[in-house]
């Protein structure tokens, strides 16, 4: 230091404090950025979807059994009852329309409560949704969509068939498996892998109904006199549709057999959409290179893998 430079308060040359001084604090990236969305619309979903469950906890004067459940525990009753199970037009309430194994399933369940049975199947509709968004946070997301809440309100299962397919694509296809013997569309989701897996449910499934063989024939004679379209059915009838379906399956992406099996539902209606969260998911998977391992969000909380 020369006599002519100046000295600050701290005994320090200006040109020591300069760069403290002028650094600027860095503002959010634009990945930041979007987390920031994606949280507070996740978080927003959940306070969404709340309200609307209140709402229809308040429409029915309390918590009720929803409407599909009282059909599949209707069907387990009556097998106990050795009344029919396969009675009416599908759409009708109380109407029970998968295949067998289900019925014997809700009819081994008959000794339940009703309402720990609406309680479980409520449940286990959100745990499969929080397995198909990868944590609690992004599993708001779907809420936002207000059927997504009718249908658990009403114990259906299609989230079960959403978080089937997604555990399919990463090397279990049991679970899938079941479902199609409830809505047939999914078996066009069973990777080429899962085959045998899918085969071994099936089996077993086939053992269990042993007892009550007189029910397969009863089931498939009730679907040949069922409609094409039902009263809340959307689009064209399902074999118009099962073309397209099939053709996806040609389509070399981890979302197609998921897309596939929405086109190919025999009953195409709002609710049936929610299992497109089962095509994000992959899609997702699929970009990232982790269709076989547990992923930590909706996109956004999911790592890329890097070469060591």
């Amino acid at each position: 230091m020369t006599e002519h430079e100046p000295v600050t308060a701290t005994g320090m040359e200006p040109s020591a404090l300069e760069a403290p001084a002028t650094r600027q604090v860095g503002r959010p990236g634009r990945a930041g950025l979007l987390r920031l969305i994606g949280v507070t619309l996740a978080l927003g979903g959940w306070v969404f979807g709340a309200g609307v469950f209140l709402y229809l906890v308040a429409r029915d004067g309390g918590l009720a059994v929803g409407i599909d459940l009282a059909a599949y525990l209707r069907a387990g009753d009556d097998l106990v009852a050795g009344a029919p199970v396969y009675i009416g037009q599908i759409g009708e309430p109380g109407v029970f329309s998968y295949a067998p194994p289900w019925a014997v399933l809700f009819g081994a369940l008959a000794w339940v409560p009703d309402m720990v049975m609406q309680i479980g199947m409520m449940a286990l509709g959100v745990l499969a949704i929080r397995y198909v968004a990868g944590s609690w946070l992004w599993a708001g997301l779907v809420f936002w969509y207000p059927v997504s809440v009718i249908l658990l309100q009403a114990g259906n299962i299609e989230f079960l068939i959403a978080a089937a397919i997604v555990l399919a694509a990463r090397g279990h296809a049991g679970p899938l498996a079941f479902t199609a013997l409830a809505k047939i569309a999914p078996i066009l989701a069973v990777p080429r892998a899962g085959w045998r897996e899918a085969a071994l449910v099936i089996g077993v499934a086939l053992l269990v109904t042993l007892p009550w063989l007189h029910l397969w024939p009863e089931w498939i004679e009730y679907l040949l006199r069922q409609p094409a379209t039902i009263y809340i059915h959307i689009g064209p009838p399902w074999y118009v549709r099962l073309p397209f379906a099939l053709a996806l399956l040609l389509v070399r992406r981890p979302w197609a057999p998921a897309v596939a099996v929405v086109v190919a539902m025999p009953s195409l209606w709002l609710g049936t959409l929610v299992i497109l969260i089962a095509a994000i998911r992959l899609w997702i998977d699929g970009r990232r290179g982790t269709a076989r391992k547990t992923p930590n969000g909706l996109g956004f909380a999911s790592q890329r893998s890097r070469p060591a």
